[in-house]
Formats: C-alpha cells, structure tokens, sequence
C-alpha cells in the first residue's frame, strides 16, 4: 500500500501515514479552511489500510493548534483507528503537547474517554 505524506502548510498539519512501518504522524497546526476535504484522503487512506489487517500501529500526534471543524475531523480518524481497534489490531495513540499547553492535553484526555483507546502522554521539551 502507498504511503501517504501531506506536507504541512501555514494552515495543515504535516501528515505521514506509512503502512509499511504502521506508524502514523500528525503533527502542526490544523485549522484548513475546508476541514472535510483536508482530512478526507487521510479517512479515505485508513479505511484502504483496514483490509491489511494490520497487526499494530502507532499513531504520533504533536498537535499544536486545532479549530473545532479539526477536532470534529480528527475524532472521526480516531474512529476509524477505533474500528482497527475492535478487529483485532493493537492501537497506541502517543499523544504530545507542550508543558504549558492544558488546551492540548485535555484534547487528548477527551479523545482517550471517547474512543477507550490505548493513549500515551508525552510532553514536548
């Protein structure tokens, strides 16, 4: 399956979806105008990678900044690794943000409580 790579712009975040590797990236700002067709190809790439039956994959998010069309958008990608989730695939979500960025972290804490999947807390130094 091919990579997908996304190059992060002023607006979008860089993102890397390698299933060779099954490690997943996102990682910048996210606040595109037109949130649903940004993360389209991404929700689009994941449902292809599904039929893989990949056995575990980590996805690494370092997020800075989010709209609230980007939070909508981002919950519907971890849906989709929510359904990996159930079909027998290992799922680690590494969750980073900045020490002083309480916005971020409990981005992550509510996105754990919603999808009960397996977050790790990495503080960004």
């Amino acid at each position: 399956m091919k990579k997908l790579e996304i190059t992060a712009s002023k607006n979008t975040p860089h993102i890397v979806l390698d299933a060779d590797s099954s490690e997943f990236l996102i990682e910048g700002k996210s606040f595109p105008e037109d949130c649903k067709e940004f993360y389209r190809p991404i929700i689009d790439w994941i449902d292809e990678f599904k039929v893989s039956n990949p056995k575990a994959i980590k996805v690494c998010f370092n997020l800075f900044y989010l709209s609230s069309s980007s939070i909508i958008s981002v919950k519907q990608f971890l849906m989709k690794l929510v359904d990996l989730n159930n079909a027998g695939t290992q799922t680690t979500i590494e969750w980073s943000y900045d020490e002083d960025d309480d916005d971020i972290k409990r981005t992550g804490e509510d996105y754990q409580k919603i999808t009960k999947l397996n977050f790790e807390y990495k503080i960004n130094h």
